[in-house]
């Protein structure tokens, strides 16, 4: 369990612009699993080395210590998702969830964990109380945003887009290291080897996505300091699936070499 000395995030401290959920410079694009080659890399910066991990638990965790990718599939199909930390000295040991769905999008105000429709949310759950954010890197999650007025910062000049909240429905998950690292929670996939990359592959329908990536190193009193900065690329890649006359070839010669043994 986490360490009951971190400040719970449910204050109004957390909610400054920066620190919202958003994919500004990080879409990924649109892809069309089976039918092209493509991938695409962008980078962030992940904010602790043990966001994504302190997500695992019941009492969740804080989204802004983690980072927002978006990416859209045009069909069902497979894709693959890689973190890759990268600069000199960097100690990430990089995890990512994949949901279907967005958080808010610009002109709406963007989602954020100590909203009080977030807030309200979380109260209603049940588990360990008070929840450290809205983040549930195992499984669906819910966060709000607030009203957007006509006038900014006047509640007064009437609601122009009213605050709501959003739901991000879980696809999968893929951690670097072992339990060492990201601790014992059911459901982790991780990769066996903590050297700061990790890759999955998932089978997806047609849709928007979330990847929210962070870090999978689970400390039992993990600072709560200044916001840290760790960078990382993620990239996803699809490829075409065999042709059914490429497979018609291939069954063709697997049966030629049967008969000449």
């Amino acid at each position: 369990m986490k360490s009951t000395a971190i400040p719970l995030l449910l204050t109004a401290s957390l909610g400054v612009a920066s620190a919202h959920v958003s994919y500004t410079n990080r879409d990924l694009g649109t892809f069309s699993p089976g039918n092209e080659t493509k991938s695409s890399t962008k980078s962030g910066t992940i904010s602790s080395t043990f966001g994504w991990a302190y997500s695992t638990d019941d009492d969740l965790g804080d989204s802004h210590r983690n980072r927002a990718f978006r990416f859209t599939l045009l069909n069902p199909g497979q894709v693959v998702i890689s973190v890759q930390r990268t600069g000199v000295g960097n100690i990430l040991l990089p995890a990512l969830s994949v949901y279907s769905g967005l958080t808010h999008l610009p002109p709406e105000a963007l989602a954020h964990d100590s909203s009080p429709l977030s807030l309200t949310y979380l109260a209603s759950l049940g588990g360990t109380q008070p929840k450290q954010g809205a983040f549930n890197a195992l499984g669906d999650w819910s966060i709000g945003n607030d009203d957007v007025y006509n006038t900014p910062n006047d509640p007064g000049s009437g609601i122009a887009t009213p605050a709501s909240l959003r739901t991000l429905i879980y696809q999968g998950n893929a951690a670097d290291g072992t339990s060492a690292n990201f601790g014992s929670a059911s459901g982790i996939n991780g990769d066996g080897l903590a050297d700061g990359f990790v890759t999955g592959t998932f089978n997806l329908p047609a849709g928007d996505f979330t990847i929210m990536v962070g870090g999978a190193e689970y400390l039992a009193t993990p600072p709560a300091g200044p916001y840290t900065s760790y960078a990382a690329n993620v990239t996803l890649s699809v490829i075409p699936e065999p042709s059914s006359a490429m497979m018609s070839a291939l069954a063709f010669m697997v049966m030629a070499l049967r008969r000449k043994r």
